[in-house]
């Protein structure tokens, strides 16, 4: 089990059903920490799957750089019953959209091959 499906299992309050291989509801206007690849269920039963990092001209920490870079970001939502949108957000220029109904925040980008993205779902404004 990934270790974000683990954390909104517990603070959903559902770990027992995701240990047993069930699925949970993301936690709105909380920070999640997606590996790429890791997928959560929103309220609505919609989905968001990380896909991963597009491009990254990121300068790297303890490195001085002339620029600081930006990192392109892929993400995948997919209503229920319904076929996949990507999402592409640019940090730090473009870090949140809309889409179906949620505000989705890019709050964070490790660094790294596979790095993690911290994010926050929220419902649109």
């Amino acid at each position: 089990m990934s270790r974000t499906l683990l954390l909104a299992c517990m603070i959903a309050g559902t770990l027992p059903a995701c240990a047993s291989g069930g699925t949970s509801t993301a936690p709105v206007g909380q920070p999640i920490v997606m590996q790429t690849g890791d997928r959560v269920v929103l309220q609505d039963r919609s989905t968001l799957r990380y896909v991963g990092v597009t491009a990254d001209s990121r300068c790297p920490p303890g490195v001085q750089c002339i620029r600081a870079g930006d990192a392109d970001v892929a993400f995948e939502h997919t209503p229920e019953g319904g076929s996949p949108a990507a999402i592409s957000l640019n940090m730090p220029e473009t870090p949140s959209t809309s889409v179906g109904g949620w505000q989705l925040r890019l709050l964070s980008l490790d660094f790294g091959d596979a790095p993690a993205a911290t994010v926050q779902v929220d419902p649109a404004p």
